[in-house]
């Protein structure tokens, strides 16, 4: 059975390489090159509640994956008290691109397109460095190349109050922990608390971000410090002019969390890349312009990446 706030049941699970059970399911089948998708920090499945079902529509075979630590998905081991079992690397970018590249092989995916939201994109870029013969395209969504609370905000300062964050949640009592997000049941005040931080813009409904909340609210929030700092840790910048498959970068003009410039800089430095820019969407962009998205990549995957593998 799926959980509460999974809009697609998770019907299949393999052991990757580390042994953490990670939950997918598999949409369509179409011939041409997999859709992986890849989710959001604190993420499950709320951001491609339309993307999926349009992409299926259109003929393509999408693979959708909770990450680890995230929806269905585990983790390597028990994370004992406080976290303390599980490792930096556990939690960091390239093994959760690596969960990705292990069930897309599972699924028989010899070619395959990653399309990433918010911290997905740092994923889907590490999943081309790790398996360049398997991706033949790239779709950027609202999200960062690198450390993102270097641009949070558009400001630096994020990055060296981490440290302190992740200490005040690590010391946080165990009653605290377990209610820290307690706002599963009410969407409204979860909408209203995601305008207020500029998440979200006035497009997103209560009805649509509900289901992000509610499984916001499941999470252990120190492990979603561990995932944050694996974020810090990644940087795909060496990566960028050497990237040799075509990348879609999908920009929200109102975007505090991945302000436009760093898309647009890596659109610069990308050597076959395309923007498309949404000026009144924020970082909820895959929700705030659904059919808008769908018809970018659509008209990304038929004009760039079928050029390339036919």
């Amino acid at each position: 059975m799926s959980a509460t706030y999974a809009l697609f049941e998770k019907d299949r699970e393999i052991g990757v390489s580390d042994g953490t059970p990670i939950r997918y399911t598999v949409r369509g089948a179409g011939d041409g090159p997999a859709i992986v998708l890849a989710n959001g920090w604190s993420c499950s499945d709320a951001y491609w509640i339309t993307l999926v079902p349009d992409l299926v529509e259109r003929g393509h075979r999408v693979i959708l994956a909770d990450t680890r630590g995230h929806g269905e998905s585990g983790l390597p081991r028990p994370p004992g008290f406080k976290g303390r079992n599980i490792t930096d690397e556990d939690m960091s970018v390239e093994r959760i691109a690596l969960d990705l590249l292990e069930v897309a092989t599972v699924e028989g995916a010899e070619q395959a397109v990653f399309v990433g939201h918010s911290m997905g994109v740092q994923t889907i870029l590490e999943a081309y460095r790790q398996a360049p013969e398997l991706v033949v395209g790239l779709v950027a969504i609202a999200g960062p190349y690198e450390n993102p609370l270097n641009t949070f905000y558009g400001r630096g300062f994020w990055n060296h109050l981490f440290p302190l964050g992740r200490v005040a949640v690590t010391a946080m009592p165990g009653f605290l922990t377990k209610a820290w997000w307690k706002v599963g049941d009410n969407a409204a005040f979860g909408l209203k608390a995601a305008q207020a931080i500029g998440a979200a813009g006035p497009k997103v409904t209560a009805e649509l971000l509900a289901p992000y909340i509610t499984h916001l609210s499941t999470r252990d929030p120190v492990i979603l410090f561990k995932a944050i700092d694996g974020m810090r840790r990644h940087s795909a910048a060496d990566l960028l002019p050497d990237v040799k498959v075509p990348v879609l970068n999908l920009v929200a003009g109102q975007d505090r969390f991945t302000p436009p410039a760093v898309q647009r800089h890596m659109h610069d430095v990308l050597p076959d890349s395309e923007i498309v820019e949404f000026d009144d969407a924020t970082h909820c962009l895959p929700i705030e312009e659904p059919e808008a998205v769908t018809d970018a990549i659509e008209s990304f995957l038929a004009k760039r990446v079928a050029l390339r593998v036919s």
